[in-house]
């Protein structure tokens, strides 16, 4: 009698560890499960915030024509060449198949940030001293971008916006060099160029 009375009592003290286990091994497999084949990471992020659909590649190794992110991020080196000393978070990387983003993205960060957006560059154009030249960076052999950066003002205490951009690619970026981290919303489309 005593030895069942102990057997019961190990059984009774098991049980919610046994649940415990279980619920793990579960949110294991949801974590597992969750991840989308093709899906490439981006740099310098964490993936605190839920992403509704993060589908930068296709599974055939193509880009996704829509995406739709929301993430928080920390930001690293600019890697564009002689941009070394400012700071970046790519929040959409560039297309290299002759269609841009056209798309929102609303976000808040530690630090003001400025909103880049790159574009394709014709690099034969080579304009005269009066007609002045584009802030642009190689990206590859023979390859240029055009850089647009948009210096956003909230007009609150909170480095924070929501603008509608069109471009290659879109990123949140510092001059000054300053380390910054941003939770960011995106919605985006790829479109054909028409010209």
């Amino acid at each position: 009698m005593k030895r069942q009375s102990i057997s019961m009592l190990n059984i009774v003290a098991l049980t919610p560890l046994m649940a415990l286990l279980a619920i793990s091994i579960t949110a294991s497999a949801l974590t597992a499960s969750a991840q989308v084949p093709g899906v490439t990471p981006q740099q310098g992020g964490t993936d605190d915030q839920s992403a509704s659909q993060e589908q930068q590649t296709s599974s055939g190794g193509e880009q996704a024509d829509t995406v739709t992110i929301q993430k928080t991020a920390e930001s690293t080196v600019d890697p564009l060449p002689g941009h070394s000393a400012h700071q970046l978070v790519m929040a959409l990387p560039p297309r290299d198949d002759d269609q841009v983003w056209v798309g929102t993205v609303t976000w808040t960060a530690s630090k003001p940030v400025e909103v880049v957006v790159l574009h394709g560059y014709n690099s034969t154009l080579k304009p005269d001293s009066s007609h002045g030249t584009l802030l642009t960076a190689p990206t590859g052999p023979g390859k240029e971008v055009a850089i647009s950066l948009v210096k956003t003002n909230s007009g609150t205490p909170v480095a924070s916006g929501s603008m509608r951009f069109v471009g290659n690619a879109v990123a949140f970026h510092t001059l000054s060099g300053d380390k910054f981290t941003v939770t960011y919303s995106l919605d985006a489309v790829a479109k054909p160029l028409s010209q």
